[in-house]
């Protein structure tokens, strides 16, 4: 248990991006599982990877425009 949150934190602290990140992953293989079982056919990925990625992306975005302007929110 302390390694999954050590895992979905930041040195420390909760990570947002980390967390929602890992639910939408757990999401998409749900639903990709499905779709392939259904069809029979993998679908493209690379709308999907871009979303799971955005998610932890904006996260680290907000968190370094916070460090540059010296504001710890």
């Amino acid at each position: 248990m302390r390694f999954i949150s050590q895992l979905l934190s930041e040195s420390g602290e909760a990570s947002y991006g980390r967390t929602a990140s890992l639910m939408a992953l757990l999401v998409a293989i749900g639903w990709i599982s499905f779709i392939v079982w259904k069809t029979h056919d993998l679908p493209h990925l690379e709308g999907i990877t871009v979303f799971i990625s955005t998610l932890y992306g904006l996260s680290k975005t907000g968190e370094t425009v916070q460090r540059v302007l010296g504001k710890k929110l």
